[in-house]
């Protein structure tokens, strides 16, 4: 029996395997993701900008959740050249997304695309799953040796990444990506000096001193330095205390002669890192200045300042006081008072309120010494702080001024506004005050502008103007704040006029029953410009919505939009809405000058109308005849998939035959569109003969 196919090869698995194993090509999730990259994503050079279609999230990877409404990003978020498109780019996109089989089938298929950068981007997004496996890769995928664009200019964003995630690794509880990142090899001169201090400042203990020894070009290697009689400055033993690196302190204080400075003790207390104060307070003379307790006592830091208090005499300044009260250190605070006779800025019970303190308050209002002023009550109330308010309400004399209601309303503080208005204060006489941006993040301020709308008494105090008289500033506000709620609010109850410009963005907004409301009542400003807004948004609701209320021209929009790769949804909505029912040759005409618009790509436009060239092109020729000689080549054509070539033909023959307004011009330069050269050549023979017809008559 002959042997098939079937047989030798996939009846035996391992030789299918073999077999398989040498043969080229690309995984289908790999085909998948490249070709989304390829057909749904532009680049804008000058932007330095990719923009997605909407439809490139699931195209990508199907099974992925994407962060909602990632419609674009900059070049340097994902690691990649600015100057033009990147082929890395889906590569890039599988690692920040954490795809580590989709990240290793594409190298597979296209080490082409592999570069440091990868392993950076890794890094940098913390998928260290996909950064452990690129580093094993390298010894087979060489490309990962390539030197990338680990640097850009101060400022790039991509600089702020690679420069912060740093930061970040040294400040992790585990040294595990250290270890990663001494596989992969940083250079010295992937980082400047500012951003090696930056790090070791956020280092902890045990981090510090391990990179010591993984890197010792990230810090002056103390030890290297000395041996090698390099000069260094105070600022090392400075550093070093107040990052609370014992032991680099200890080996400067026996080893150099630079010593430091009072900033080595300032610092160290202001870390908290009571062993190396104590180290400088026994070893060293350079001392330290109020500085030192002041920023202790700031920090919580209980133990620094009790021994600063009973070891140095430098003292503190009252700023001490001040910062623990404002960050709510009851111990340090409780501390400095019995045990220091600094004090504090002039009524410091008013700071304490300011910041919400309850237990600081309670506390010094013991005491029966402190006094405060009805800022206390106002500010307590500005800032959202009600138990606060109720206590100093209950238990002290002072109370607060007669704007303490206003006062909780200007950042949307609705249930301190009730209760002072319970306690006998007067409301607000105005609402001017309320259209603002912390007013509308407050939901509960809502029900407020609801309340008076529908004649809520009890609330209606609040709001002494009717919000339904509001002036067309506060919807401006609201809709730049992106306030939906009150947006809404104000759409149905507010009848000051609204201009395009806060429609368009209500719009783009996705807030169509606002939309509504307001076209309702302003049907002036139903301009076709919305429908442009919404494609270019990505918003297809809102064009559904706009198309069937008859606003805008579908064929002027799908103009600007055709050809480009972040509108493919988008052109595909609006085609089926730019086709004439009778007038089929019209429609050809019309799909053929969107394949001709300049700057556009080709295939962009080809693959949103091709289907619908075929079967308008169907339909016409049951009434249009394609000229004698130029039929069979042109069925071809079609057949190929040149349907763009087919339509042309088939609207030059008519135009030839039927059309006496077309010029002889018109017809050639429809000509040269084709791209089928024997084609052309027979289309060129056609127009000829009207040519000498037309010689003839003359």
């Amino acid at each position: 029996m002959t042997a098939t196919f079937h047989s030798a090869v996939l009846g035996q698995p391992e030789i299918a395997s073999t077999v398989f194993g040498l043969q080229g090509g690309v995984y289908e999730d790999v085909r998948q993701a490249l070709s989304a990259c390829n057909e749904l994503i532009e680049f804008d050079v000058a932007r330095r900008w990719y923009e997605c279609d909407v439809s490139f999230c699931k195209a990508f990877a199907p099974n992925v959740v994407w962060p909602p409404d990632r419609h674009g990003f900059l070049f340097d978020t994902y690691a990649l050249r600015g100057r033009q498109r990147d082929a890395r780019l889906p590569l890039h996109l599988a690692i920040d997304q954490g795809l580590v089989q989709l990240t290793m089938r594409m190298l597979h298929c296209r080490p082409d695309l592999a570069s440091e950068d990868a392993i950076v981007l890794a890094f940098v997004k913390d998928r260290l799953e996909i950064a452990a496996s690129l580093l094993e890769l390298r010894v087979h995928v060489r490309g990962l040796y390539r030197r990338g664009i680990r640097q850009r200019s101060p400022g790039s964003v991509w600089r702020e990444l690679f420069s912060c995630y740093l930061r970040r690794v040294l400040a992790r509880p585990d040294a595990t990506v250290l270890v990663l990142l001494q596989r992969f090899g940083l250079r010295p001169e992937d980082f400047d000096a500012y951003d090696r201090r930056r790090a070791m400042r956020c280092a902890t203990l045990a981090n510090a001193t391990l990179v010591l020894d993984l890197f010792p070009w990230l810090l002056p290697l103390v030890r290297s330095l000395h041996d090698f009689g390099v000069e260094c400055s105070t600022s090392a033993m400075d550093d070093a205390a107040t990052n609370g690196h014992l032991e680099v302190v200890t080996f400067l204080h026996w080893n150099r002669t630079e010593g430091g400075t009072a900033f080595a003790l300032d610092g160290a207390a202001a870390n908290g890192h009571l062993d190396v104060i104590e180290f400088l307070h026994l070893n060293r003379r350079e001392g330290c200045t109020t500085r030192a307790l002041d920023e202790a006592a700031a920090n919580g830091h209980l133990a620094v300042v009790q021994f600063l208090h009973f070891n140095r005499t430098e003292g503190c300044t009252h700023q001490a006081l001040d910062e623990a009260i404002s960050r709510g250190h009851l111990d340090v605070v409780r501390f400095l008072i019995e045990h220091r006779a600094e004090g504090a800025s002039f009524n410091m019970l008013d700071r304490a309120a300011t910041y919400g303190r309850l237990e600081i308050v309670e506390y010094l209002d013991s005491l029966g010494s402190a006094a405060c002023t009805v800022a206390a009550v106002d500010n307590a109330a500005l800032y959202g702080h009600l138990h606060a308010v109720k206590y100093l309400l209950a238990n002290r004399a002072e109370g607060g001024s007669r704007h303490a209601v206003e006062s909780a309303l200007d950042l949307g503080h609705v249930q301190i506004a009730e209760y002072l208005v319970s306690r006998g204060y007067p409301s607000p006489t105005t609402s001017e005050g309320l259209w603002n941006q912390p007013t509308f993040q407050k939901p509960q301020m809502v029900d407020v502008l609801r309340a008076s709308a529908l004649n809520n008494v009890p609330l209606v105090a609040f709001l002494h103007d009717d919000p339904s008289t509001c002036c067309a500033a506060a919807f401006e506000s609201a809709v730049k704040n992106r306030a939906w709620d009150v947006v809404h609010f104000l759409s149905a109850h507010c009848t000051a006029d609204v201009s395009v410009d806060a429609l368009e963005q209500v719009l783009r907004g996705g807030r169509l029953e606002d939309v509504t409301q307001i076209l309702q009542r302003q049907p002036q400003l139903r301009c076709d410009e919305l429908l442009f807004v919404a494609s270019s948004s990505h918003n297809t609701k809102a064009m559904c919505f706009l198309v069937a209320a008859n606003i805008g021209k579908p064929r002027k929009c799908l103009f600007e939009i055709a050809g480009r790769r972040q509108f493919v949804t988008e052109s595909k909505f609006l085609l089926p809405y730019c086709m004439d029912p009778t007038n089929r040759l019209d429609n050809i005409c019309f799909l053929l000058d969107l394949v001709a618009l300049p700057d556009r790509r080709r295939a962009t436009t080809l693959h949103v109308i091709t289907p619908e060239i075929v079967e308008q092109g169907r339909m016409a020729s049951r009434s249009i005849q394609l000229a004698p000689n130029v039929t069979v080549r042109a069925s071809t054509v079609r057949k190929a998939g040149g349907v763009v070539d087919w339509a042309l033909a088939l609207v030059i023959c008519h135009l030839w035959a039927a059309d006496r307004t077309t010029t002889l011009g018109q017809l050639e330069k429809k000509t040269a569109m084709v791209q089928d050269a024997e084609l052309q050549t027979q289309l060129h023979r056609l127009l000829a003969s009207k040519r000498k017809r037309a010689a003839r008559k003359t």
